[in-house]
């Protein structure tokens, strides 16, 4: 009943789809594609929280073992749930 999720899992920055998506975000808004690739890496951090608690009554202790967590801008593309929750 524990995840550990070490670090932020980001994408492969060199991934030719994703530069191009990240390059087509950035010529419509400002930073919009920086905000893309940590979306994706916040998406797999939710993903890998999900899958220890399925429902309302289920339980898991969840470690982020990374000092970026600590970052308001990472901290609220968490669940508000977990973000209530954390501690340094």
């Amino acid at each position: 009943r524990c995840i550990i999720v070490v670090g932020l899992p980001y994408p492969n920055t060199q991934d030719l789809e994703l530069k191009e998506k990240m390059k087509y975000l950035d010529s419509i808004s400002k930073n919009g594609g920086n905000e893309y690739y940590e979306g994706l890496c916040m998406k797999a951090v939710n993903q890998s929280i999900g899958r220890s608690i399925r429902h309302i009554k289920d339980y898991s202790t969840i470690c982020l073992l990374d000092q970026r967590y600590l970052q308001d801008r990472i901290q609220k593309k968490l669940p508000m749930w977990i973000q209530k929750r954390i501690k340094n």
